[in-house]
Order: structure tokens, then sequence, then C-alpha cells
């Protein structure tokens, strides 16, 4: 029997030793950007295990100015990106990745990231046996690509909102976890520590993230200011990461800290291996693939998002996170008060071990990257096996392709107030 994945549930069935008996895949990944971040990790982490599989991989990325580039973790995952130019109409856009696709021989055209969607869709249309696929693992849906694209969410919620407008197939695939990699060595902790000056008697709270003003300052700025009313002079907050905001979070470090008389803020900045924070934290805070990481080095968990939300993972919220994702945006009054209480309830936890290696189970159990390279390949064997018809698929990206391209020429006239 071979491998498929249920469309309800997004689970696997099947046999998934029986994929070595079925042809090796030809995949090209696409990465929206050049920034290292969770999405890109996920992805090139696929892609190096679907190698592992036997499939032959290849990537582009499209070229941007970044504090914090992918292209060294890309190399050791033993990729070398073909960097795409930053601006391109979709037409354009679509010509490039199928010139890419044509050159790799691919069956699939994967892109991790939903504005790519429509030119990859474009691009693959006009190859009678390639498919497209696109993953989107914001905390968002978007509706804007070829309506029968498949289309790749991260949460349950997600999956039955787009369902329900997207006649396509929806498959619902979590980002995974490379347990080998992400593994926990106190050793490598306790090297971190010693580098920002910590000791043993310091309780440590990591985040590690990229410190943009989108999605990540907000819940950042809480955290920080839950640090002036925690008060205790051993307890640590550490951010490890960069980004467009990161003058203003460390400003505000500076402020909080100052009127604390002692450093309980740290930004010592991004790493291009940020394991050994994971491992230095006695409490993690997180949101989506980071979140994942942190359960993955066995530390208790505060998952982030908007609008105040923060949620401990444990046996009691393990259902919500996995129908919503590790993320929330439901409000609270005093967000602020309502992080340091999460916190504070983790710092009188008497055996916080044994919430770490709880959530260390989980992540073993549903997301580690093996089961999930199996997923994707599974979806590229059915997404190939049920592609629609010529013209429907150039419909379809001709009508994307019209729409855009009016868009694009709208935004490119002048304004009249």
């Amino acid at each position: 029997m071979n491998q498929v994945v249920d469309l309800t549930t997004g689970s696997l069935t099947g046999d998934p030793a029986r994929s070595g008996d079925l042809p090796p895949l030809r995949v090209l990944i696409g990465l929206e950007g050049l920034a290292l971040g969770g999405c890109p990790i996920n992805a090139l982490q696929l892609g190096r295990t679907l190698r592992s599989r036997g499939h032959e991989v290849s990537v582009f990325a499209i070229d941007e100015d970044v504090k914090v580039s992918l292209l060294p973790f890309a190399e050791s995952c033993g990729f070398s990106p073909v960097i795409l130019p930053t601006t391109a109409g979709i037409v354009a856009r679509a010509r490039q990745i199928r010139a890419l696709a044509a050159r790799a021989e691919a069956d699939v055209v994967h892109v991790f990231g939903p504005w790519l969607g429509p030119a990859a869709s474009i691009a693959a249309a006009s190859r009678r046996h390639q498919g497209a696929v696109v993953t989107n693992w914001t905390m968002e849906n978007v509706f804007y690509t070829p309506r029968h694209t498949p289309m790749i969410v991260g949460t349950n919620d997600l999956a039955t909102e787009l369902r329900a407008r997207h006649p396509g197939p929806v498959w619902l695939m979590e980002p995974p976890v490379d347990l080998e990699a992400d593994a926990p060595d106190h050793a490598r902790g306790r090297v971190f520590r010693g580098e920002l000056g910590l000791d043993d008697d310091h309780v440590v709270a990591v985040l590690v993230s990229r410190v943009d003003s989108h999605m990540k300052t907000e819940s950042m700025r809480y955290a920080i200011e839950a640090c002036a009313r925690i008060r205790d002079p051993l307890f640590r907050f550490v951010i490890v990461g960069d980004g467009d905001a990161f003058a203003e979070m460390n400003a505000l470090a500076d402020a909080v800290n100052q009127r604390l008389g002692w450093q309980a803020v740290l930004l010592p900045g991004a790493r291009h291996d940020p394991r050994p924070a994971y491992d230095a934290a006695d409490i993690a805070l997180g949101m989506g693939g980071s979140a994942l990481r942190a359960l993955a080095h066995s530390k208790p968990l505060v998952v982030l998002g908007e609008n105040g939300f923060a949620r401990t993972f444990s046996a009691d919220t393990r259902d919500y996170f996995y129908e919503a994702g590790f993320f929330g945006d439901s409000p609270e009054p005093d967000p602020v008060a309502h992080l340091t209480g999460e916190i504070q309830a983790l710092l009188k936890l008497r055996d916080r071990g044994s919430l770490g290696r709880y959530g260390l189970n989980e992540v073993r159990e549903r997301f580690g990257l093996e089961i999930m390279s199996q997923h994707l390949e599974a979806i590229y064997r059915q997404t190939l096996t049920s592609l629609p018809g010529a013209a429907r698929r150039l419909g379809a990206a001709g009508n994307v392709t019209a729409r855009t391209v009016v868009h694009e020429l709208r935004r490119a006239l002048p304004s009249h107030a």
C-alpha cells in the first residue's frame, strides 16, 4: 500500500517503508527571502532530509538585504541557493522560476512563502507533469493562489478555514523539528551562560526570535516589562536575535535595567547557531518553529502571540496548540500582568524538568523531521497523481496573471488625491 495523507487530519496512513520502491522525485524549493528564520530553516532541513531519502533537491531564494543571512545555514545543509533579483513582476518571476525548474527537471516546485505562490503556479502550469505546492506557515490564510494549487498550512484552524474557500488540495503540516540537531546539550548551554556572565544561581528565560516589528516586538515588549514586575535579582531574560526593531528593544531593555538596578534583560544579538541559547534556558518563550525547537531542547515553554496572548505548554493546553498552532491572538486586558503570571508560575514550579520532558516527548511523537519529510513526500506524490488538466491549470494561471498585472499597473500609476 502506498503512503497517503488524510486530508481531514493531516495524518499519514499506509507504509512509509514502501516509499523506497517508488522513483525518486526532483524538487525545486523556493524561499521568499534571505533572512535566517524559522520557515527557511524548516524548508532547508526538509530539503536536506528529502535528499537523504534519495530525492534530488535544489533551492532558490529571493535576494534581499538582511542582518543575518540564511546562506551559511543553507551551506551547512548542502545547498547553494540560486539568488533571484529582489524585484520582478509576476510574469518575470514566473519565467525565472520556470527556467530554474527546467534546469533541474523538477517534478515539483515547492515555495515556502505565500506571495511566491502565484508565480510558482504559473511557472509549473506550462509543463504537463510538473506541480506547484505552496506552504504558508504564517498565522493568516491567503486566497490569491490559483484555485487548483495545493496549499500547506500549519494549523487545523487555518486548514478548516482555507478548505471552505480554496477548491484545490489543502494539507495540514506543522513545522518540523530536527530532533538530532536540536537535542538537549547541557554543556553547550553552560558555555553560553558563561559568555553572558550567568551562573548556576541565575534563572534564565530565553527567547530566540527575529527582532522584527512585524508580529514579534509586541510580545517582546511585554516580556521585557514583565521583568520589571518580577523584580528578582537572579532572574534574567535573554533575547537572541536581530532585526529592524533591535535598537528599539535594546533601548527598552536598558530602561528596565536602569529601573531595576541590574542587568535583568540581555540582548546579545543573533547567532547563526542558536542551539546553545535554548540549552542555556531554564524557561523558554517563543512562537511557531522557535517554540517547537525549545520543546525539543526539553524546556518548559510559554507560547507567545499577539494582543497579549501567552500560554504555557502543558498537558492541559496541548490540545489548543495542536488545533490553533503555537501562537494565539486572544486579547488580554493587562498583557504584562498576564505574561508575568505565566512566568512566575514556572519560576515557582518545583520540578520544571518534568514539564520540559513532557514537551520533548510530545515533539518526538508529532513533529520529528523524518516523520514530516515522509509526510511531504506523500504530498508531492499525491499532487503529481492528481494534477488538473492542462487547460484548467493554464486557465487558472492566466486568470491570476491578469489580475496581478492589473494590480501591479495600478500600484505603478501616480495617485491622485
